[in-house]
């Protein structure tokens, strides 16, 4: 092998060796025919060894192909990666968010935040409302009132679209706004009508101040006048129509609202009371037969009473009023009913202004509180239409339901009249009251009662007392227009007084 190889690179030895062959012959073709042998094998050999070529070759190729698939692929993806990392990394709101009809693609987060704050929420929650009257303002903002916006949550909520997931999560929600948008819309209270309304009405009660009637004050016995108070007129505001008012304003944008105060005048003025107020009514009774004891506890008790006010409300007693009679205060003995019997007592006599005061103060139309009739009927009014006290066991009161004090006053004339006048505000209209007494039953006292008394002769006889006739009667209060036609009667009282039959001793 190795001179096979040396001969062919050596052309010189080639031509020996063709030589040598020749003189020696037998060599030559053992020579030749194992040359032949030898290329044969080799032959066979590489036929032997190359049918693996073609498919390690396809094998290569498919590899290189496969290689060229996978890497192209890897290069898109990353190309799309870096497109969905781009578009989620961006530094702003994703587009097609919009909030109340803003689009904010690319905004900052802190900017979309000032924005709100500063454009929109700002100018609305300083809206203001102003009152004025008078030169002064009151003012108030459309937040002292109660404005209120989620627009901090609405932006946050805004924001937080496509970054929550995977990234292909977040792509595929930021693909999704470009053809349907995320609207959101920021709910706002404007103001609450509430706190407008306690606003409003408390400047309305802050301008509304009462009108002060002229009021008495008290009461000239010797003018028998009244004495005022000065009258003031008074404002008033209407709540619900100020609050109305400002309420439009409101909705409006804003402003100023002008307070509509109105004057109120009083109901009563000092000139008022010389038509509204004075002498309501007077009672009279005749106490021409009363003896020189009898006009003494008489005028004792009208002077008691004499200019006594009785409030609106109050009830007056006789008994309180007048007080207990006794000597020391210079009451006198005198005639009194006592059990239907004439007796003699000190203070006799004063139930006759007790009943010339119940008499006016009914017709002043005063509430019955305490009332008695006497055991007997008495001569100075109609039965029905007395009035009698006694100290710790009877009392005559009556009620002042009038808006107004009532004064008293009481006197006994010369010609011993005894009059009892109560001033206060007069009835409407001219209208006025009468009491009228009616009796509805007369009773007989009967046969006397004989009693045997040993001292008397035989057939003799002494009355002791006579018989005394019963009655019962009502009282009626009547109400008049000022033209003389009744309006209405009403019941007043119902008098009893008792028949007692006589008495007559026989011997």
């Amino acid at each position: 092998m190795t001179k096979t190889k040396t001969n062919k690179r050596k052309g010189i030895k080639h031509a020996g060796a063709k030589k040598q062959l020749k003189t020696a012959p037998g060599k030559a073709r053992i020579h030749k025919k194992s040359a032949a042998g030898k290329g044969t094998q080799k032959s066979r050999k590489r036929r032997t060894h190359c049918w693996w070529a073609l498919p390690v070759a396809c094998l290569m190729l498919v590899t290189l192909l496969i290689s060229a698939i996978f890497v192209i692929h890897e290069v898109g993806e990353y190309r799309r990666f870096q497109v969905m990392r781009s578009a989620v990394e961006s530094g702003g709101y994703y587009t097609g968010i919009v909030v109340d009809g803003y689009s904010l693609a690319g905004v900052t987060r802190e900017h979309a935040y000032e924005f709100w704050r500063d454009s929109i929420e700002s100018p609305n929650e300083n809206r203001t409302i102003s009152l004025s009257y008078a030169g002064k303002t009151w003012t108030k903002t459309a937040r002292d009132l109660g404005y209120t916006s989620d627009y901090e949550e609405v932006l946050n909520h805004a924001w937080a679209i496509g970054r929550d997931g995977t990234l292909e999560e977040r792509y595929r929600s930021i693909t999704s706004l470009t053809s349907v948008n995320a609207r959101f819309e920021v709910k706002r209270r404007m103001f609450d009508n509430k706190l407008l309304k306690n606003w409003t009405d408390e400047i309305a009660s802050s301008l509304s101040t009462s009108s002060k009637n002229a009021s008495v004050t008290g009461f000239d016995l010797n003018t028998k006048t009244f004495t005022l108070s000065s009258s003031s007129a008074g404002t008033s505001v209407d709540k619900d129509a100020l609050y109305k008012e400002a309420l439009s304003v409101l909705q409006n944008g804003g402003g100023t609202v002008a307070v509509n105060v109105e004057t109120v005048d009083p109901a009563v003025k000092e000139q008022d009371f010389k038509s509204k107020f004075g002498m309501i009514t007077s009672a009279v009774t005749n106490a021409s037969s009363s003896n020189s004891n009898r006009l003494t506890n008489l005028r004792l008790a009208c002077a008691a009473i004499n200019g006594y006010c009785v409030e609106p409300g109050a009830t007056f007693s006789f008994n309180e009023v007048v007080g207990q009679r006794t000597s020391k205060r210079g009451y006198k003995i005198a005639t009194v009913y006592q059990s239907g019997e004439i007796a003699e007592d000190l203070g006799g006599g004063i139930c006759q202004v007790s009943t010339t005061l119940w008499n006016a103060a009914m017709k002043a139309n005063c509430e019955i509180v305490e009332w008695h009739e006497h055991s007997r009927p008495v001569s100075y009014v109609d039965r029905g239409k007395d009035a009698t006290v006694s100290w710790g066991t009877q009392d005559m009161k009556f009620k002042n339901t009038s808006s107004y004090p009532m004064y008293i006053i009481a006197y006994i004339t010369e010609n011993k009249r005894v009059y009892c006048e109560i001033y206060g505000e007069l009835f409407p209209d001219g209208k006025y009251i009468t009491i009228e007494a009616k009796t509805t039953q007369r009773i007989d006292p009967g046969e006397p009662e004989y009693v045997y008394n040993p001292l008397l002769s035989p057939g003799e006889t002494v009355t002791i007392s006579g018989p005394r006739t019963g009655y019962r009667a009502k009282a009626y209060r009547v109400y008049w227009n000022a033209d003389g036609t009744e309006i209405k009667r009403d019941l007043l009282v119902e008098a009893y007084y008792r028949a007692k039959r006589g008495t007559v001793e026989y011997g």
